[in-house]
């Protein structure tokens, strides 16, 4: 990985936000739900022990190089790279530099972290 981006996994992140607060990461996963534009659940390709669905909340930041994710993309493989943040929906508007609807707005507050995004690709 290049300029110090840890490539870790959803579960990683899900099962030890805290660790990764404030990293830039490279994440793998299959795009589970599209929530907007911006805006995506991500899912671990192996369901953990117990069965625990971790899956991570991504939001695209506006600077970032993102094309608009729709439901073509769902179930496809995707790579994330971005910023662990665990935020408040208002800290992470003004990170990402754009309005979040009233549905992410809850989402984001029931989640202990959020990956902001900076590029998602899918992979082939």
């Amino acid at each position: 990985a290049d300029m110090g981006t840890d490539e870790v996994t959803v579960a990683d992140i899900a099962g030890d936000p805290a660790q990764y607060i404030g990293r830039t990461v490279t994440v793998e996963g299959d795009l589970e739900e599209v929530l907007g534009p911006m805006a995506f659940t991500l899912d671990e390709d192996a369901i953990t022990e117990g069965g625990v669905d971790n899956d991570l909340l991504v939001i695209g930041a506006q600077t970032g190089t993102l094309t608009a994710i729709d439901d073509q993309w769902v179930d496809n493989r995707v790579r994330v790279t971005g910023t662990v943040g665990m935020h408040t929906a208002v800290e992470i508007e003004r990170e990402v530099g754009w309005d979040l609807d009233a549905e992410l707005e809850a989402e984001v507050e029931e989640r202990e972290a959020v990956l902001i995004a900076t590029s998602v690709e899918r992979v082939q």
